[in-house]
């Protein structure tokens, strides 16, 4: 993306604070921005235009809604100065262990996806997922991880349909090694998904409703 409307997202979200809302004028931004008030309008409407903002009129004051495109661009960015500074990281999250819809099973026993789990994972996962409902104070972290490469378990067709690519992460669930699994064309979701080599439920006694924290290592 070109280095005016990535410098007005980065302006606009330090705005919008934790809430991703700002209220600011065409002007204002502008002035922040050591342009003219034309390019700044022209500027909004070009973020608008490709979904990084959304924007409604409340109170006769301009509502700016940063959206989930922009700030993964900013996650992106972060993860790519830690891996240029070659600064591994550490992340724990925490959730509540929620039921899947029993699709976890049928993709992950897909030959395309397991024959690339055993080569690139160096394990064969249990045929189904643990599904974890983050909880809102670790949405940054979540964010975060959800914007880095991780191992790419790459997309393939079978005789029945297309399968998307997938992303993974290293993570340990109380020392039980484990895998963050992502697809890699999603929206987001505050609800992640683990594979294991062993029944995560059954091997730490876990039901629905339970709290459970996830460790995830980066190694840049």
């Amino acid at each position: 993306m070109n280095e005016t409307l990535y410098s007005a997202i980065k302006e606009l979200k330090n705005l919008a604070g934790s809430k991703n809302i700002a209220y600011i004028s065409s002007s204002e931004l502008a002035r922040k921005m050591g342009v003219s008030q034309q390019t700044a309008s022209r500027i909004i409407l070009e973020l608008i235009k490709e979904k990084y903002i959304d924007r409604t009129m409340e109170n006769r004051r301009q509502k700016i809604i940063i959206q989930e495109k922009a700030l993964d661009l900013l996650y992106r960015e972060l993860n790519e100065l830690y891996s240029i500074l070659k600064i591994n990281q550490s992340f724990e999250m925490e959730g509540t262990v929620q039921n899947g819809l029993g699709e976890g099973k049928y993709y992950i026993s897909k030959k395309g996806y397991m024959d690339q789990f055993k080569e690139k994972l160096k394990m064969e996962p249990f045929p189904g997922t643990l599904n974890i409902k983050i909880n809102p104070e670790y949405e940054n972290i979540l964010r975060q991880v959800r914007g880095a490469d991780g191992i790419i378990i790459s997309g393939f067709k079978d005789r029945e349909r297309t399968f998307g690519g997938v992303k993974c992460f290293n993570a340990h669930i109380d020392g039980i090694k484990c895998y963050l699994i992502f697809p890699e064309r999603s929206v987001y979701t505050d609800v992640i998904e683990v594979i294991s080599d062993k029944y995560l439920r059954q091997a730490l006694s876990l039901k629905d409703g339970d709290i459970i924290k996830v460790n995830v290592d980066f190694e840049f």
